[in-house]
């Protein structure tokens, strides 16, 4: 068996989809070190970090190396971001035409459509991902959905996938994007500027969350929860891992780090995180 990696030992559990996303979005910052630090046997560079994750559907390996040398094949064609929205769609159960329909406009090749491979390098850092489905897996129950241009796209309801692509959009000051793609069709052609919102709720884990987004002017004073301000980061981070089903107290930590003491008995219940970001207000209600 092998050895368990740091956190592992912190956090008293098994790596999961949260740590793959992590170690992607540590690559896109090139800190091969903490990668190391939290992921090697005993903190200790590995010569090759692997990386499993299981759903009902799939199986999803990731490889990480050093190469020899630069990385100048055409196979590193794809992208961290690439690999942590693929692994997002994957997790939210969308449906798999969907998914090879998206890996097919990035130029992903498919010899098999029950199998996805997708490599990129940053730096000297090479990133193996391989996706297989389920030979068993049943095709995708419709569900309800609305009219915003993804729900009328993709057909599918608006969930954690599009939570997280709205805060990496805000992030970006992209506020016109956003209420384009998910304000309903109907209120984005007739309503008024006020009923132009973001409003879902979605599965993250045992938690029901619902999401909210609005424009803001900074002429209109807003008020804040008490306690729920937090950074865009901050919450993304909370997000991931309650869907991943991680113990309420390592989602408290998260919020401790940054200054917003709750308990893990609150967090258990229902608590509510909140940002200004730009001119956009974000709030995220959780209740389990």
């Amino acid at each position: 068996m092998p050895a368990k990696c740091l956190v592992e030992k912190m956090e008293g559990r098994d790596l999961d989809s949260y740590d793959l996303i992590t170690v992607l979005g540590l690559l896109k910052e090139h800190d091969w070190k903490e990668i190391c630090r939290r992921y090697g046997p005993d903190g200790h560079t590995p010569g090759k970090l692997n990386l499993l994750l299981g759903t009902d559907n799939y199986f999803v390996e990731m490889t990480v190396e050093t190469l020899t040398s630069l990385a100048l094949s055409p196979k590193y064609q794809a992208s961290p971001n690439l690999m942590q929205a693929l692994i997002r769609r994957l997790l939210c159960g969308h449906r798999h035409r969907l998914i090879l329909e998206k890996m097919r406009t990035y130029g992903v090749p498919m010899e098999d459509p029950n199998q996805l491979n997708l490599s990129c390098s940053v730096g000297i850092m090479g990133v193996d991902l391989v996706v297989n489905r389920h030979p068993n897996a049943p095709e995708y129950r419709f569900r309800k959905f609305g009219t915003t241009r993804v729900e009328q796209e993709e057909q599918r309801p608006l969930d954690h996938y599009d939570a997280v692509s709205i805060l990496y959009l805000a992030q970006q000051n992209q506020t016109e994007r956003i209420l384009n793609r998910y304000v309903p069709q109907e209120i984005l052609n007739e309503g008024a500027e006020e009923e132009k919102v973001v409003r879902f709720s979605s599965q993250a884990g045992d938690y029901q969350v619902d999401f909210f987004f609005q424009r803001i002017h900074n002429d209109v004073p807003r008020g804040m929860p008490e306690r729920g301000n937090v950074s865009s980061a901050t919450m993304h981070q909370v997000l991931r891992r309650l869907f991943a089903g991680h113990a309420p107290d390592l989602a408290a930590q998260e919020l401790t780090d940054k200054g917003i003491l709750i308990s893990p008995e609150e967090v258990d219940r229902e608590f509510n995180l909140a940002r200004i970001l730009n001119d956009n207000y974000i709030e995220m209600s959780f209740k389990r």
